[in-house]
């Protein structure tokens, strides 16, 4: 690796992981005071929320984080092929975020559970308008992640402020949503318009048969990055199908410090995933890398679960201040799980191409993770929620590795 591209990595790396920091931070400071504020009972309906509305924002955002980045990281010096690139991605996010919002109001006018707290899912509504915006897929794409950390550092704070000033009793939490949205939405049109005028960028919705047509050829990207990247909040939302709300705080809480041991390996994966598609040579350097910290991360976090949470979220009620701690210790594999999904699925088998193998390894995985989820949940509550987490996690990593190692022996074969 020359000087240029090591300092690139670098930036790219302190980038991205700068923004893993903000949103962790950002945990560690407010979950505590909205659990004080509103309680961990209406915490646990705002999460069952944000759960739904996440799910909905990751099937909008079709697999731009994997196949638009392959793309632009290939042709970023050439303006037509930015142009044509941008106005493809918002075309389709435009097209599925109006079919997210149509879902959104049948199910709150149809499902009584959900009409119930519908002031909360018109709130959620505005974050899928703000995600509409969002261009993280063309920074990292372009290899200026140095832009990701500031569009994050304006939303958490503006979300920080309208927080603690507007937050301060129970019934309040039903504007935690929208509060978080607003930050989102000032922040993601202000780098909308940025890159439309830096690059200039000529607006040019697609057609509904264009769109259709990009849906098709990349639904192999939507299915690696949705399924994975909605698992977490899969989790959360079948305990709150199945149980009270209390119980899906405490497997909220369990995903959030989860989450939160995995982000060095997320940075890296997105940092290596841009370098490694335009140069396969340092394949080998990326694993080494990626699954040393995963096996220290899942160790660290499996350790510190007696130690932190107490003192982090200080919950007067100590039963479920352990099994806070317990579900965080059934969850601390996940680091290294996460990270063999990383080296050998995503920097592995999508950069040889194997794009279909992955997205079939994605679904039987999610499947029979979700097969056992269906059957400890209604149970086990939070702990079958955890469980089938780290069922999904367990399978997903497995079969990443197995069949990348097998594609490789076939291939020296031949």
């Amino acid at each position: 690796m020359n000087k240029k591209n090591l300092y690139q990595f670098l930036e790219n790396t302190v980038s991205l992981f700068s923004v893993k920091v903000i949103d962790l931070a950002l945990t560690i400071l407010l979950i505590p005071y909205l659990i004080l504020k509103v309680g961990i009972v209406n915490y646990g309906k705002y999460a069952f929320a944000i759960s739904l509305v996440l799910f909905l924002v990751n099937i909008t955002n079709y697999g731009f984080n994997l196949e638009a980045v392959r793309v632009l990281a290939k042709y970023n010096d050439d303006s037509k092929k930015i142009n044509t690139l941008f106005n493809e991605v918002f075309s389709v996010k435009l097209y599925l975020t109006g079919a997210a919002l149509l879902a959104l109001a049948v199910l709150v006018l149809i499902v009584p559970g959900f009409r119930m707290f519908a002031l909360v899912y018109v709130f959620a509504s505005l974050m899928l308008l703000a995600d509409l915006f969002s261009l993280r897929w063309f920074f990292m794409g372009i290899e200026k992640m140095k832009y990701i950390p500031a569009i994050n550092l304006g939303a958490s704070l503006i979300y920080v402020v309208l927080v603690l000033v507007f937050i301060q009793k129970p019934k309040d939490y039903e504007f935690i949503i929208f509060l978080e949205s607003i930050g989102l939405l000032i922040v993601n049109m202000i780098s909308f318009l940025f890159v439309a005028l830096e690059y200039n960028v000529k607006i040019q919705l697609l057609s509904f048969k264009k769109v259709r047509r990009y849906l098709i050829l990349n639904w192999s990207s939507f299915i690696n990055l949705f399924i994975p990247s909605m698992l977490s909040n899969m989790a959360v939302f079948l305990v709150g199908v199945f149980s009270i709300p209390a119980n899906v705080s405490i497997v909220q809480l369990g995903v959030k410090v989860a989450n939160g041991f995995t982000t060095i390996n997320a940075v890296l994966t997105k940092v290596f995933y841009a370098m490694v598609n335009r140069k396969v040579q340092i394949l080998r350097k990326s694993f080494s890398v990626i699954l040393g910290i995963g096996i220290l991360l899942s160790i660290c976090m499996f350790i510190s679960a007696d130690v932190f949470i107490g003192p982090w979220l200080k919950i007067e009620d100590a039963t479920i201040e352990q099994q806070i701690s317990f579900i965080i210790k059934i969850l601390s594999p996940t680091p290294f799980f996460m990270a063999v999904i990383s080296a050998y699925g995503i920097n592995g088998l999508l950069v040889y191409g194997k794009d279909k193998l992955f997205g079939y390894i994605t679904l039987i995985s999610t499947l029979l993770s979700l097969i056992i989820g269906l059957i400890l949940i209604p149970k086990y509550t939070y702990l079958g929620g955890a469980l089938f987490l780290l069922a999904a996690r367990g399978l997903y990593a497995i079969g990443s590795f197995i069949m990348f190692n097998k594609k490789r022996i076939f291939k020296s074969k031949n």
